[in-house]
C-alpha cells in the first residue's frame, strides 16, 4: 500500500510540475505575440505620423506615409476591405484626406477585386487606390503646379 501511496504522490507531483511548464510556454507565446504586434503598430505609427500631422509636407513625404502604411498594414486592409470596414481602413482614408469615410470604404468593398488582384505592392496598390477612389489633394496641388 505504501508503494502505491508513494508512486500516486510521486506522479501527482509530476503532473502539477509538468502543467507549469505548459503555462509558462503558453504566456511566454501570447506575451512574445502580443509583443510583436505593439511593435509593428508602433513602427506603422511612427513612419505615417509626421508626414499625416503637417499640412506643409509635400506630396512625396504623404505618398511615401501611405506607402508605409500600406506595406506594414496590407493584411489587415486586405481583410477590413472586404468586409467594408475597419480600423485600418478607416486611417487610410484619413491618410487620403476623404472627406467621407463611409463613402471611402464602400468605395474600396466595392472595388475589392481590382484593387487586391495578384497580391500588388505598396505603390502598385496605390495606383490602383488613386485610380478608384481619385487622387488626394494633396497630390492635386502638386500636379496643378506641375
Amino acid at each position: 500500500m505504501r508503494v502505491i501511496t508513494r508512486f500516486a504522490a510521486l506522479a501527482l507531483v509530476g503532473a502539477t510540475t509538468a502543467g507549469c511548464s505548459q503555462i509558462t510556454v503558453t504566456s511566454d507565446t501570447l506575451v512574445n505575440g502580443t509583443q510583436r504586434i505593439a511593435n509593428a503598430t508602433t513602427d506603422a505609427v511612427r513612419g505615417t505620423s509626421n508626414a499625416t500631422t503637417k499640412q506643409s509636407n509635400s506630396y512625396a513625404q504623404n505618398h511615401e506615409a501611405r506607402r508605409r502604411f500600406v506595406k506594414s498594414q496590407y493584411a489587415m486592409l486586405k481583410s477590413e476591405a472586404a468586409r467594408g470596414q475597419g480600423e485600418d481602413l478607416d486611417a487610410l482614408a484619413y491618410m487620403m484626406q476623404a472627406s467621407n469615410k463611409k463613402a471611402f470604404n464602400a468605395e474600396v468593398h466595392s472595388n475589392y477585386a481590382v484593387l487586391f488582384s495578384g497580391d500588388p505592392s505598396a505603390n502598385v496598390f496605390l495606383s490602383r487606390l488613386y485610380r478608384t477612389v481619385g487622387v488626394p489633394p494633396d497630390m492635386k496641388r502638386v500636379a496643378s503646379a506641375g
